[in-house]
């Protein structure tokens, strides 16, 4: 998505697709820094609709212009005190925790540069698809910085503590099909944009059974488990799945020889 920002035009785009919800970070002038004014509170405001309306089944997160996010804001975070920047850090962490701990799953949709805590916002959602331009980077050691962003728990999930270490100290550049290979993106898409292959993601994820997929979210998100750890989890969670109205979608399909059309009911 190409775009460039008017003073009248919100910092955060926010469109609906039937049951998906499109938001844009709309700071192209600022490389859509977390900082830019209004981007946090239209973040927040959108996975606050996402979760409140029960109409919507599924989110995508995506950036105008030449980048996805580019994190911080360097002149500002060199300028504030330990204690204006722990404060900032501190309100931040509701926008991950709110990403994390949503039943609905969230797709990022990557074109150009993803760095800092931009990385750490991409790798907080569930699915990521990356464009042709798209280039991941954990940029905190280039300037002094250790990760935020809740990468020390996000990066470590998608690609493994010893690459998630190496990403981490050296602060290397990761680009389409290495991101692939490391688990660091879901897809590359080779000849175009990120977004619409996004939205087909998120309309399959739409079209299929959410409240199992929020189940199955619920749990990775604590892994690694234990064994115990695992089977409580599905003692919990797994018989009133069995109960619902998708299950039972979903068995009748298979024995009509059907597709099931979940969340009709």
């Amino acid at each position: 998505m190409n775009s460039t920002q008017t003073p009248n035009e919100a910092p955060v785009l926010v469109a609906r697709h039937g049951p998906v919800l499109q938001l844009t970070l709309n700071a192209p002038h600022n490389r859509n820094s977390l900082q830019t004014p209004g981007i946090y509170e239209g973040l927040m405001a959108g996975l606050e609709q996402l979760e409140s309306d029960a109409g919507l089944r599924v989110a995508i997160l995506t950036g105008a212009g030449a980048a996805f996010c580019s994190g911080g804001d360097l002149r500002q975070l060199a300028s504030g005190s330990e204690d204006e920047i722990r404060a900032r850090m501190t309100r931040n962490t509701w926008l991950y925790r709110r990403i994390a701990l949503s039943d609905k799953l969230i797709v990022a949709a990557v074109d150009g540069p993803a760095y800092g805590a931009g990385l750490g916002l991409a790798t907080a959602c569930d699915l990521i698809v990356a464009g042709q331009s798209a280039a991941f980077c954990c940029a905190f050691t280039r300037v002094g910085a250790m990760p935020d962003a809740a990468l020390f728990w996000s990066l470590p999930a998608r690609v493994g503590v010893a690459q998630a270490r190496r990403l981490m100290l050296w602060a290397e550049e990761v680009k389409g099909q290495e991101a692939q290979a490391l688990g660091l993106v879901d897809e590359f898409v080779a000849d175009g944009s990120a977004l619409p292959r996004a939205l087909a993601m998120a309309q399959r994820v739409a079209d299929g059974p959410v409240r199992a997929y929020g189940r199955i979210k619920a749990g990775l998100r604590q892994s690694p488990m234990t064994l115990q750890q695992a089977l409580d989890f599905q003692l919990d969670n797994a018989p009133g799945l069995f109960d619902s109205p998708d299950f039972k979608e979903g068995a009748a399909a298979f024995f009509e020889k059907r597709a099931p059309r979940f969340g009709r009911s």
